[in-house]
C-alpha cells in the first residue's frame, strides 16, 4: 500500500509542480496602457517614473525589459545620458545571456521558454545600438556615436552566423544605420568614409529593403551619395549612380557646402505585438500534444507622414520637407521571428514529446498497480497539465515604434523656428509639434526627434 501511495504522489507531483511553477511565473507587468497614454501626451517624466516604480513587477528573468523600457522612454524625453546608461545595462544583460545556462535551457524543454531569462529578439539587440548612436549624436559625442553604429554591423554578422546557409535571416544589414554613419563621418570631415557608408546604405535599400519591405533609397540619401562622390572626384562611381538613377542628375544642384542640414527623426506608431499561435498533434492513445509558438502581429496607426516647415527668423523665408520611411521596425520584427520560427517549433515539438513520454510512463505505472481509474485520472490530468504549461514566449520590447521616418531640410546658417505636422493617409492633420528656436552654423548638422503613437 505504501509503495502504491508513493507512486501516486510521484505521479501527481510530476505534473502538479510544472503547473504551480507556471502560475508563479505569470507576468505581473500591467502598466503598458498607462505608459502609452503618458507617451501619447508627451508626458515622458510620468512614464519614466511609472516604469521605475514598477521595477519589482519584473521577474529577475525579465529584468532586461525593465532597462529597455527605461532606456527608450529617456530617449523620447531627450534625456540622452540617462537613456544610454539604461541601454548599456540592457546590453550587458544581453551579452551575459548570450552564453546560456544549461540548467535553465533544460527547464525550458520541460515546461516552456518563459522559464529562462529573456535575452531579446535579434532585431531588439541591434536597435539598442541604433538608439544609443542617436543619443550620442544629440550629445555631440560623434566618435561614440560611430562606435555604437559599427556595433550594429558586427551584431548582425554574429546573429546571422547562427542561421543555416539556406535559411538566412532577412534582417542581415541596416541601411538606416549606414546612412547615419555617413552623416556622422561627413560631419567630422571623413568624406571617403561617408561616401562608403552612403553607397552601402543605397545598395542595401535597393537590393534588400525594397524587395523585403518596400522601402527605397530616399532622395536625400542619393544627394549625399552624389555630393560625396563629386567631392572625392569619383567619376566612375558617380556615373554608376546616374545609370542606376537617371533622374538623379538633378541632384547636382544640391551640393552646397555652405548650407546647414537639419534632420527630423520621427518614431511613429506602436510596434507589433507578440501573440500565441498553436497547433495540435493527436497521439495513438488519445493524448493530444499542443505545440505553441509566438508570432508578431502588426498594430494599426493613423499617421503616415510628417510635414516640416522651418522659418528663417531673419529673412522670413520658409523651408519645407516631408518625412520618408527609412526603417520599418514592425516588418523587420515579423520577418525576423518568422526566420527563426522553425527552431522555436522544433524545440516546442521536442518539449511536447518529453511531456507525452512522461504522461505515458505515469499511466503505465498506474496500470501496473491494476488501478484503471487512477490510470484514467493520470491521463486526463496529464492532458490538462500540457495545455496549461505549454505556452509561447510572448515577452518583447513593447515600447518600440512601428517605424522610423526621417525628414531633412537644407538651410542657410541662421536662427529658425518651425513646426512638424503629422498627417494621415487622406491628408488630415492628426497632431503637430512646435519646433523651438534654434541656431545652425554653416555646414552644421542638427538632429531633432519626435514620438507619435496615434
Amino acid at each position: 500500500m505504501f509503495r502504491f501511495r508513493q507512486k501516486n504522489i510521484i505521479i501527481l507531483c510530476c505534473f502538479l509542480l510544472p503547473i504551480l511553477f507556471l502560475f508563479s511565473c505569470a507576468p505581473g507587468v500591467r502598466y503598458y496602457p498607462q505608459v502609452n497614454a503618458y507617451i501619447l501626451n508627451q508626458d515622458y517624466d510620468s512614464a519614466y517614473r511609472l516604469v521605475t516604480k514598477n521595477k519589482n513587477a519584473f521577474k529577475k528573468r525579465d529584468i532586461l525589459l525593465y532597462y529597455l523600457d527605461k532606456g527608450i522612454i529617456a530617449h523620447f524625453a531627450s534625456r540622452f545620458e540617462e537613456s544610454n546608461r539604461n541601454f548599456s545595462m540592457a546590453e550587458s544583460i544581453m551579452d551575459r545571456l548570450y552564453t546560456k545556462s544549461i540548467s535553465r535551457e533544460i527547464s525550458s524543454f520541460i515546461i516552456n521558454d518563459n522559464t529562462i531569462p529573456y535575452g531579446g529578439e535579434d532585431f531588439e539587440k541591434v536597435l539598442i545600438n541604433l538608439f544609443m548612436s542617436i543619443n550620442y549624436v544629440e550629445l555631440g559625442r560623434l566618435d561614440d556615436a560611430l562606435v555604437e553604429a559599427r556595433k550594429v554591423d558586427n551584431k548582425l554578422n554574429v546573429l546571422n552566423s547562427r542561421y543555416e546557409d539556406d535559411k538566412k535571416n532577412v534582417y542581415r544589414e541596416d541601411p538606416f544605420v549606414r546612412f547615419l554613419m555617413g552623416v556622422i563621418y561627413e560631419d567630422v570631415g571623413e568624406i571617403n568614409d561617408a561616401f562608403i557608408s552612403y553607397r552601402m546604405a543605397d545598395t542595401i535599400y535597393r537590393t534588400d529593403y525594397l524587395p523585403n519591405y518596400g522601402i527605397s533609397s530616399p532622395r536625400f540619401l542619393l544627394e549625399k551619395l552624389i555630393c560625396s562622390a563629386k567631392a572625392l572626384g569619383f567619376d566612375e562611381e558617380l556615373n554608376e549612380t546616374f545609370k542606376e538613377y537617371p533622374a538623379a542628375t538633378l541632384v547636382n544642384r544640391a551640393c552646397k557646402k555652405d548650407m546647414a542640414e537639419t534632420y527630423f527623426v520621427h518614431y511613429n506608431g506602436l510596434g507589433p505585438e507578440k501573440i500565441e499561435r498553436f497547433f495540435l498533434i493527436p497521439m495513438p492513445d488519445g493524448y493530444i500534444a499542443k505545440i505553441a509558438y509566438p508570432a508578431f502581429q502588426k498594430k494599426r496607426y493613423r499617421i503616415v507622414s510628417g510635414q516640416i516647415s522651418l522659418k528663417n527668423l531673419k529673412t522670413g523665408r520658409i523651408y519645407t520637407s516631408t518625412t520618408v520611411l527609412m526603417e520599418d521596425i514592425a516588418s523587420i520584427a515579423v520577418l525576423n521571428l518568422k526566420n527563426r520560427i522553425s527552431r522555436v517549433i522544433a524545440k516546442a515539438t521536442a518539449r511536447a514529446t518529453i511531456k507525452y513520454m512522461a504522461a505515458r510512463k505515469a499511466k503505465k505505472l498506474a496500470k501496473k498497480e491494476n488501478r484503471e481509474l487512477l490510470a484514467l485520472f493520470v491521463q486526463v490530468f496529464a492532458q490538462v497539465a500540457v495545455w496549461v504549461t505549454e505556452k509561447a514566449d510572448l515577452r518583447q520590447w513593447r515600447l518600440l515604434p512601428a517605424e522610423i521616418r526621417v525628414g531633412r531640410n537644407t538651410v542657410p546658417a541662421g536662427r529658425y523656428r518651425g513646426e512638424i505636422q503629422f498627417i494621415d493617409a487622406v491628408g488630415t492633420i492628426i497632431s503637430s509639434r512646435h519646433i523651438p528656436d534654434f541656431i545652425v552654423k554653416k555646414g552644421e548638422k542638427k538632429f531633432f526627434t519626435f514620438r507619435t503613437i496615434e
